[in-house]
């Protein structure tokens, strides 16, 4: 499944036909939302109390199934690459990860754009009374072997990113927009990735302490952001791997997320700056395809 540039709408989709792109989408719905219950279900059952598995309730084996679990995405898109289009759709698959020449402006953007998006509500968090506290992870500077192990956290992030943008990117959003615009697509996938993250409901602490309905608004608006960069980098599933690993790893910096400062005010300063860059994207590039230029001069090499 190559992905390629429509010319008349500058979007990055696949060179299928729209049934096959939907019934394809359809497919890695199906297996990703499959495999993943089948891991998080017995994990939480057993955390909770429901069954008796001791095995479940051990913190390494729980982990190692959650991590699995969060990379089931790039898991059912790499089989399902490699079962329509075999050892070619497996070389696309790695080509869009190894994706790095995208140009130096967008380089920047990619960089930076996750700090900014951790930045902007926490900055209107403080101006609106919120309380200034600790950093949660930052402390760990001040242990032994501190530096290592927050290079660990932020290794082990951008790699969980990397196991989800493989599946939602990198083979799921253009099969979309193969079918749909940039922004129905978003829409789409931002709801199926919603609904693909509820379980994390039912593990403490996991979804940041948000109100469901919250949650949900500031998952798909940022998949609208997550589309606009996808778009403007020729389909560079390096570069959405960055900006999630970048913004998780910022999210981690600040006191910001509702189960650290346990005020709703931080939920809904999040949630309405990433609406807000989303419909700063929508307004700007309209909705066919985020992008005012075509992909492929977006795209221009860092040696231009």
């Amino acid at each position: 499944m190559a992905l390629g540039t429509d010319r008349s709408s500058d979007i990055v989709s696949t060179d299928v036909g729209a049934s096959t792109a939907v019934r394809r989408a359809s497919t890695f719905l199906v297996f990703t939302f499959g495999l993943s219950l089948a891991v998080y279900l017995p994990v939480i059952a057993a955390t909770r109390g429901w069954v008796d598995v001791p095995a479940l309730t051990d913190p390494w084996v729980s982990g190692a199934l959650s991590i699995f679990a969060i990379c089931t995405p790039g898991v059912v898109a790499l089989s399902l690459h490699l079962a329509s289009d075999g050892i070619s759709g497996l070389r696309d698959a790695v080509d869009s990860v190894t994706s790095w020449r995208f140009g130096r402006l967008w380089w920047a953007v990619t960089v930076l754009l996750g700090p900014l998006l951790v930045a902007v509500p926490y900055g209107a968090y403080l101006l609106l009374g919120g309380p200034s506290l600790p950093s949660p992870v930052l402390f760990l500077l001040d242990q032994p072997a501190g530096v290592v192990v927050l290079g660990v956290m932020v290794g082990a992030t951008m790699l969980l990113a990397l196991g989800e943008e493989l599946g939602w990117r990198g083979y799921f959003l253009p099969l979309l927009q193969a079918r749909f615009g940039a922004a129905v697509a978003s829409l789409v996938l931002g709801v199926c990735w919603f609904l693909w993250h509820l379980p994390l409901r039912f593990v403490d602490g996991a979804n940041g302490g948000f109100p469901l309905a919250l949650w949900g608004v500031s998952i798909v608006a940022t998949a609208f952001i997550y589309t606009w960069l996808f778009n403007n980098t020729g389909g560079s599933v390096l570069a959405v791997t960055v900006l999630h690993g970048l913004l998780n790893v910022s999210n981690g910096l600040v006191a910001l997320q509702p189960n650290v400062t346990g005020e709703l005010l931080s939920a809904y300063v999040i949630a309405g700056t990433n609406v807000l860059f989303a419909l700063v994207i929508i307004l700007v590039y309209g909705t066919t395809s985020f992008a005012r230029r075509r992909a492929s001069v977006l795209a221009a090499p860092l040696d231009d």
